[in-house]
């Protein structure tokens, strides 16, 4: 269903992890985080890119929907009549009209809904099969996708075994297009996400599936980036001592700029802009719209031009999601494969 891979998209594949409850000061130059810098040096880093809100719940929102739902999000509580985006819009939306796939992998989730499931069969309780966390699942708060048992059959568990890493389920399906879906976003648990283990555990963690992300079969034939990010911090920015709320944001992967770091104003609603920009997708709030995409750190030859008003012929705007690989016979990312084991 995806047309012909267009020279002007950065990207056709995104990963994103969401960490959790670490300001960029937490990590950048803590010697507890010596994966995470080491990332951070070799591809690029946003210093200035700030959480939307606290606590957890609201961040994790925005980041598929554009809003943050404060007025009930802000109690991180589990899906409930009362803790709901209703019929609200977001990214999965947008990326089925497009004909695009999307898949939401969450550690510990459990592969039966059991007795604590929605009308479509999406888990929606709150302990799963160890540190599973809800309000770490923006997913489950959108009637749109709870109610349909299409859509909660894209909510999985990264991990056969139930217990933390190593995602054997999620970095499966990163061996061929045709398992992969354009955006797939992973949720570790409470512990690998350092909500509840030290900052080490969680660079460790990261040290282990990163790898194996970057030198996957569709990140060394195709165009994929992988955005590793907080969902909030503790309100303080290293870049100039302001209680601006900067957390760590990292792009990598064979379409990003190498050794780069960007001073712009970036927020959660950018990263939404930018796979909106890229994929041709509308705006879904005012605070998406107005945001800038981060189209600056992928590199010039990944879209044929510069900048992030690079246009995109309508016809060929849809990512393509079969394995052309002949249309992708760039050579494999030389530093990525520094990050082997």
């Amino acid at each position: 269903m995806g047309m012909q891979d267009h020279a002007n998209h950065p990207f056709n594949y995104v990963v994103v992890i969401v960490m959790e409850n670490q300001g960029l000061g937490d990590i950048v130059k803590n010697p507890s985080a010596p994966f995470m810098n080491q990332l951070a040096s070799s591809f690029a880093l946003a210093n200035n890119y700030t959480a939307v809100n606290h606590p957890s719940l609201p961040n994790y929102l925005s980041l598929i929907s554009g809003q943050d739902f404060a007025s009930w999000s802000k109690t991180d509580c589990n899906p409930s009549p009362g803790c709901s985006a209703g019929n609200a819009s977001n990214i999965v939306d947008s990326l089925e009209s497009r004909g695009l796939s999307w898949k939401a992998y969450m550690e510990d989730y459990p592969s039966s809904c059991g007795s604590q499931c929605s009308p479509g069969n999406c888990f929606t309780g709150d302990t799963g099969t160890g540190q599973y966390a809800a309000r770490h699942n923006p997913f489950v708060y959108f009637d749109d996708i709870v109610n349909s048992t299409a859509r909660c059959s894209r909510i999985v568990p990264a991990n056969l075994g139930g217990k933390g890493g190593p995602d054997n389920l999620f970095l499966s399906d990163l061996a061929s297009p045709s398992t992969a879906s354009n955006l797939m976003w992973l949720t570790p648990n409470l512990c690998n996400d350092m909500h509840d283990c030290p900052v080490a555990t969680g660079d460790n963690y990261l040290s282990k599936v990163v790898p194996n992300i970057l030198n996957s079969t569709l990140f060394t034939h195709q165009k994929a980036a992988l955005f590793i990010t907080f969902d909030e911090g503790n309100g303080y920015c290293p870049l100039n001592g302001s209680s601006r709320d900067c957390v760590y944001a990292v792009w990598a992967g064979p379409v990003v700029k190498t050794n780069f770091q960007s001073s712009k104003q970036y927020n959660h609603y950018s990263f939404l802009k930018t796979l909106e920009t890229v994929w041709k997708l509308p705006a879904l709030t005012n605070n998406d719209g107005n945001a800038t995409p981060m189209t600056e750190f992928f590199a010039s030859h990944a879209h044929g031009g510069h900048g992030e008003h690079e246009g995109l012929d309508e016809e060929h705007s849809k990512p393509n999601t079969k394995d052309h690989q002949q249309h992708e016979s760039r050579e494999v990312c030389n530093m990525c494969q520094r990050f082997s084991y």
